[in-house]
């Protein structure tokens, strides 16, 4: 199965990423994939929920590929690999895949930074691939250029469950994106999204990648519990 369309990366997309915090990836995934993964997930992103943002996480691909073969295909592609080593010069680790689905009604989650959650040093990218036709009309995605900048910001939320960050002056939605259009962001981009005002469910892919010499900030260790992607597929 063919994972990728025609998209190339560029030196001037790759500078956009550490200057603005994101760039667009039109087409980043081939019809075909896109349809794969919705398939293998369809049972997830219909099953009845309380209205809110949920995913399907993929940490450890090894025990995921015999129940999500396309996906975990997809994130450890060697052509796809080689876009984010391109962009975090170095090999890079899966932190975390996610099938994310907002409910028809439901709400995306507030304005946050994911280095909220668990504090890692060192560059990390976001992706979030459209698996449906997405624009502000069913939870698109909202961006905060240049907000990767400030740091690491203070979590407004009490106790466990979603981080909340002080909501951007700059704050703006992103371009309507077609199933398979993917935004690339750092891990430290302020992000969003808003009400799923459809009576379907929004399908998106969302992932993490960091760079392999990323260490976390508690401990100062490397990521060692992560799978280095770099010659993953080649290697089994």
């Amino acid at each position: 199965m063919t994972t990728q369309t025609g998209f190339v990366l560029t030196e001037e997309l790759v500078e956009q990423f550490y200057r603005e915090g994101y760039f667009y990836a039109p087409g980043f995934l081939a019809p075909e994939t896109v349809e794969a993964i919705n398939r293998e997930n369809e049972a997830f992103a219909y099953a009845p929920s309380d209205g809110k943002w949920r995913s399907k996480a993929i940490i450890r691909i090894e025990e995921e590929r015999g129940d999500y073969p396309h996906t975990t295909a997809f994130l450890t592609d060697p052509a796809i690999v080689s876009v984010f080593e391109r962009i975090l010069c170095n090999p890079v680790k899966l932190w975390m895949g996610m099938y994310a689905v907002v409910a028809p009604g439901g709400n995306g989650l507030e304005w946050h930074q994911d280095n909220q959650y668990t504090h890692i040093l060192g560059h990390m990218l976001n992706g979030f691939i459209a698996l449906d036709f997405i624009d502000q009309s069913n939870a698109g995605l909202w961006l905060a250029p240049g907000s990767h900048l400030l740091g690491r910001q203070p979590n407004l939320n009490e106790g466990e469950g979603h981080k909340r960050a002080a909501e951007p002056e700059n704050g703006a939605p992103c371009l309507p994106m077609a199933p398979g259009d993917a935004v690339f962001f750092h891990r430290e981009t302020l992000h969003h999204s808003k009400k799923n005002n459809t009576d379907k469910p929004r399908r998106a892919y969302a992932f993490q990648v960091a760079s392999a010499n990323c260490r976390y900030a508690k401990t100062g260790m490397l990521l060692e519990d992560r799978v280095l992607l770099s010659g993953y597929r080649s290697s089994r």
